[in-house]
């Protein structure tokens, strides 16, 4: 029977949840986890260990310890109390590039329904070849057939505005991790001078005429390609965003950074499924779907019927 590789494992929290976890965990030990020890969000607890397993400090030394101990995988197990700190913990998890699991169900109601229990689900070396195999030859593929369109749409754009025809901007992609995205500029040029970083709206006039019809065929998005072959982006995941956003929505949106544990995608459920962001409510229920992406991106079935989707939104022109 294969082994499966060990994995050094954290568990925050320090409760009888937190520790009937870790029993729970002895008892099937073909999952894998190596628990160090534990990380106490609060409190002054003098127990410092349990079954020798240590209490090895608290969230304000969650880096050092994940360097010290080589750590992997996290497991959160928090008591109500403990809640609070959620928002914290996965940011710290994303900035450390840990992979981790929320181990309860309870956190719904208190977020607002803003995202489901995050359940994890590592890509293995096979899935995630195949996965970069796909989407280096979708790419190429793509990029190859449709160089013709590219000067079309080149022609058309610098035709009806002065300006480049292809932007870049910076956006989050996994794990925090900041790149330029490429797209054919569908706006005026510096449509941001005046305003600074604006969200687009659905009749947004600085949308050119070209730059409308772009948005609704979603032409606009195919210089993307080229990050997907560079590997920042990958064709189906989670939209991608700007930092200057992505700073303002994570202090409002408590999972918000839970999307950059996979990278993002020219396509996905978000992308297809809801429109532009006009309201806070509007981001969190793109946040929604692109945690059900995550939860669910192994699936082959679910990541065919986003190709298909996508296919239709292009096809009828109900791109925004």
């Amino acid at each position: 029977m294969e082994q499966t590789p060990s994995k050094n494992t954290l568990i925050i929290g320090w409760n009888v949840e937190a520790v009937t976890l870790y029993d729970r965990l002895l008892e099937v030990p073909a999952l894998g986890y190596n628990v160090r020890g534990f990380i106490r969000p609060e409190g002054n607890d003098r127990k410092r260990h349990y079954k020798n397993v240590p209490v090895l400090g608290d969230l304000e030394n969650f880096s050092e310890i994940v360097k010290k101990y080589s750590i992997s995988d996290v497991l959160i197990v928090l008591s109500p109390p403990e809640k609070k700190y959620l928002p914290q913990i996965i940011e710290l998890c994303t900035q450390n590039h840990v992979e981790y699991s929320i181990v309860s169900d309870a956190y719904d109601s208190d977020y607002d329904h803003v995202v489901r229990h995050v359940i994890k689900q590592v890509l293995s070396p096979r899935e995630f070849g195949f996965r970069r195999l796909f989407d280096i030859f979708i790419s190429l593929t793509l990029l190859i057939l449709l160089f013709p369109l590219f000067l079309v749409v080149a022609i058309a754009i610098k035709l009806e505005t002065p300006g480049p025809v292809i932007y870049s901007q910076q956006r989050l992609g996994q794990n925090g991790k900041i790149f330029k995205v490429h797209k054919f500029r569908s706006m005026v040029q510096d449509a941001e001078k005046k305003t600074g970083p604006a969200w687009a709206t659905k009749q947004d006039p600085r949308v050119t005429k070209v730059g409308r019809f772009m948005r609704k065929t979603r032409i606009d998005e195919l210089p993307q390609l080229l990050n997907v072959l560079k590997g920042d982006m990958s064709f189906i995941g989670p939209r991608t965003e700007r930092p200057f956003f992505a700073n303002q929505f994570k202090k409002q949106i408590p999972f918000y950074m839970a999307r950059l544990r996979t990278k993002p995608g020219i396509t996905g459920l978000a992308q297809v499924t809801v429109g532009y962001d006009e309201t806070i409510e509007d981001v969190k229920d793109k946040i929604k779907k692109d945690i059900e992406y995550i939860e669910n991106r192994n699936s082959f079935l679910f990541n065919l019927k986003i190709l298909l989707k996508t296919v239709a939104v292009v096809l009828k022109g109900e791109g925004q």
